[in-house]
């Protein structure tokens, strides 16, 4: 059996911080860069399990996405522009 450090018994902290009743921070994200952080879904960090296949993954994407043409609604392309009121 291991016996603990007498360094570890003097810890002043033990005593003083009660942890028991702590609760998890709702407010977390809102310290970190949101631009930065993206949560996953468990099936997908699976598929992915580092940052650079995320990253590969949508750069093809969006790749695709800028080269497809986009559509425009019959509505949109027929009706007259709005004339500018003085």
């Amino acid at each position: 059996m291991k016996t603990k450090n007498a360094a570890e018994d003097d810890d002043p902290l033990d005593r003083e911080i009660d942890f028991s009743r702590a609760m998890r921070n709702p407010y977390w994200l809102g310290v970190v860069d949101r631009q930065c952080v993206r949560l996953l879904d468990r099936d997908l960090a699976d598929v992915f399990p580092d940052n650079a296949s995320v990253n590969a993954a949508l750069r093809t994407i969006a790749e695709a996405a800028a080269r497809t043409p986009r559509k425009v609604s019959a509505r949109t392309a027929t009706s007259k522009p709005r004339k500018a009121r003085p």
